[in-house]
């Protein structure tokens, strides 16, 4: 079981919908998971989008990549 907290993006298990925007998830879509709220995001979401540069920043050693 995984015990950091922090979101990342991984493949539906399920089908559901983006917590933000309300899109149909179908299983296997990659989704952005927020596992401290228990929500998912769809690729297209601006949660999605924010995760995707932290990512970019953390993996460039960028100073403010956890800003």
């Amino acid at each position: 079981m995984r015990k950091n907290r922090s979101p990342y993006f991984t493949q539906a298990r399920y089908d559901g919908k983006c917590a933000e925007t309300g899109a149909p998830i179908k299983k296997g879509d990659r989704i952005a998971y927020y596992p401290a709220t228990k929500q998912v995001f769809s690729e297209q979401s601006k949660q999605a989008e924010e995760l995707r540069g932290q990512e970019f920043a953390r993996s460039w050693g960028m100073a403010d990549a956890d800003y």
